[in-house]
């Protein structure tokens, strides 16, 4: 409307070819990196209409400048259409940059890029110089995923990165020593091969960031018939498994000192990156001893796995050698900050611990093994931190592996202490106490119940959730989904357990709930769906079924997922919920574990009186969900 005498010309030039070119919400944000791209460092996305009604309502701005700005837009609208597919990009290292970029689902780096992207249109940059600074770029989001620094400023970051960039050195360099700022925290080569060592990998970052790590350590083998990864069905694969047999805990026995356990060495590198590999075999490899493992690895196209085959024994001496081999990779692979900034990395290691204690829910404890494990640390540190650093919220809280209070436990500070008696302050926040003394081993958070109090619902479980389909067979011929999950639970349960799912599934479908299949990065699995047929997205679920892997079948009770869904984000409803399962014979889920997601044994819907109190649950919460508009 403003541009009266050339609104025809810029409308079938410029703008026409941008709304063909984009959809709406593309060419909404392609407006929004413009701001920012121009110097508006601090526009908020939610805020794109009333930053450009300033933009345009300051005084001189007629239909030239109008024009300029659409003209502008058209041009960087080819740089934004390389984002959203790398296919158009016809340099091959940045489109494999930009792929890589876009599986890491790396949309808050978009300021960065588009300026790459502009000054190499302006000839500031060549192609294999904009591919370097891409690689800054992917090292960043890489070395502080692995290493766990929080992501809530990364936005701030990136979109800081026009109005920031130095400008007394070329592009890529003044890129590098932006991102390397020492309130940046771009881990450095000793951060990364410490994490990479001692660090849960596994319980960091979305499960497409991980398997992107493993597979670019795989690529970077160099092996000479290289895996289709587009095409392949690969997961990621504990070799050490997350439920170890007999035999598995004998190994860790042996190398286990005075005073840790096999479980707790089990807990402390389970997750670690040393342990990790990449499989289409997963359900095959399950928790199968080490000798049976060998045998599946060694004929993976894999070269990482023919190597952890060629090992004679697999326990934690091999685990962390494997690590200083990946380490290594890793270095080499993703560029390290500028030396010089410092680092500022140790204290936020304890950082995570005072955040995951402070969210301690009432009526729970956690040991230090298991806070040392979730750290990537060793338990002995944890208590000596613990004792010498006053104000940490409840440490009074981590207990020792028998729940009881550590004899060598004091209080960091008088102002901690309030009453001296450990055990009543414990009592008060709703711990029990067994006939010996200790606390509740049923109000106990593991290491995985600490990541899931701070990940929220991105946890590796999650994964499936995004991707639930119906039953149904993958390719013609195929194994559904539905028939996997049946096989993989009568391989670890009773006939009567299975058949006692079968008829659950079959009260739930009568109730108007559908059963979802995930594809499962260990096993398969099944949600009991409400909604659309199709996707959880459209819906909601209360449990998740798992064939057990050598420990039995269960349903895990995802109140975490429920209290951000209506109308179960009134806690007072999933109370009632966690009161009904709580009835069922063998079930009793502690009241803190009402902000995670707890197990059931499916064993337990043998008993028909649990199964008809599971099926009166689930058609509860069916009513609940269907009364959610007239409440």
């Amino acid at each position: 409307m403003r541009l009266t005498t050339r609104g025809e010309h810029v409308y079938e030039t410029y703008w026409l070819p941008l709304q063909n070119s984009l959809s709406n919400d593309e060419l909404e944000q392609l407006m929004w990196l413009q701001l920012v791209l121009d110097g508006d460092d601090r526009v908020r996305r939610q805020d794109l209409y009333t930053a450009q009604q300033k933009r345009f309502e300051k005084s001189g701005t007629g239909e030239a400048e109008i024009e300029a700005y659409i003209r502008e837009l058209h041009r960087r609208s080819a740089h934004f259409r390389r984002l959203l597919h790398p296919e158009e990009e016809t340099d091959p290292a940045i489109r494999a940059a930009l792929r890589r970029l876009d599986a890491w689902q790396a949309a808050v780096t978009y300021p960065a890029l588009m300026l790459l992207f502009d000054r190499r249109e302006r000839g500031e940059l060549d192609s294999p110089e904009t591919a370097r600074a891409m690689t800054y770029i992917e090292s960043f989001l890489v070395r502080r995923m692995i290493c766990r620094v929080p992501t809530n400023n990364l936005n701030r970051i990136f979109q800081a990165v026009p109005g920031q960039l130095p400008l007394d050195v070329p592009v890529t360099e003044g890129l590098h020593r932006l991102l390397s700022s020492e309130n940046r925290f771009w881990p450095d080569d000793a951060d990364l091969r410490d994490k990479i060592r001692t660090a849960p990998f596994y319980q960091y970052g979305r499960w497409q960031q991980r398997k992107l790590v493993l597979q670019r350590l795989e690529e970077s083998y160099g092996h000479p018939e290289p895996v289709d990864f587009a095409a392949a069905q690969l997961t990621v694969e504990h070799v050490m498994p997350q439920s170890p047999g007999d035999e598995w805990l004998r190994v860790l026995g042996e190398e286990a000192a005075d005073d840790e356990t096999a479980e707790e060495l089990h807990a402390r590198f389970q997750h670690t990156l040393g342990n990790l590999t990449l499989t289409a075999v997963n359900s095959e490899l399950s928790n199968h001893p080490f000798e049976r493992k060998q045998d599946l690895l060694h004929g993976s196209h894999l070269e990482m796995n023919r190597r952890i085959a060629a090992t004679e024994r697999w326990g934690v001496r091999e685990i962390l050698a494997r690590a200083d081999e990946l380490a290594d990779r890793a270095i080499a692979l993703w560029p390290a900050p500028l030396r010089g900034v410092g680092r500022a990395e140790r204290s936020r290691d304890w950082q995570l611990a005072h955040q995951v204690l402070a969210a301690l829910p009432h009526g729970t404890w956690t040991s230090y093994g298991d806070l040392a494990a979730f750290l990537g640390s060793g338990a002995q540190a944890v208590g000596n931190h613990l004792a010498n650093t006053p104000g940490v919220a409840n440490a009074y809280r981590v207990l020792t592996s028998e729940g009881k209070v550590s004899d060598g436990f004091r209080w960091a500070a008088p102002q901690d202490a309030g009453s001296d008696d450990v055990r009543a302050r414990l009592a008060a926040d709703g711990i029990r106490f067994t006939a010996t003394g200790a606390a509740d081993p049923a109000q106990r958070l593991t290491a995985d119940d600490l990541a899931a109090l701070l990940a929220g619902t991105d946890d590796d479980r999650a994964d499936g959730e995004d991707t639930a389909q119906a039953g149904t067979a993958e390719a013609p011929g195929e194994e559904t989904r539905a028939e996997r999950f049946f096989r993989q639970l009568a391989a670890d349960d009773s006939p009567e357990t299975v058949e006692a799912v079968r008829a659950l599934f079959a009260h739930w479908e009568g109730l108007g709930g559908w059963i979802g299949h995930g594809a499962g990065h260990v096993t398969t699995s099944a949600y009991l769906m409400l909604g659309e047929v199709g996707g959880p997205g459209r819906g909601i679920w209360p449990m998740t079924l798992y064939p057990g892997a050598g420990r039995g079948g269960t349903a895990e009770v995802v109140f975490q997922y429920l209290a951000a869904r209506k109308p179960f984000t009134d806690r007072a409803l999933r109370a009632e919920l966690l009161s009904r399962l709580n009835a069922l014979d063998g079930v009793d889920i502690p009241e803190g574990k009402l902000e995670l997601r707890p197990n059931i044994r499916l064993s337990l819907l043998e008993k028909d009186s649990n199964r008809e109190l599971l099926t009166e649950t689930l058609t509860w919460f069916r009513d609940r969900w269907e009364d959610r508009g007239t409440s």
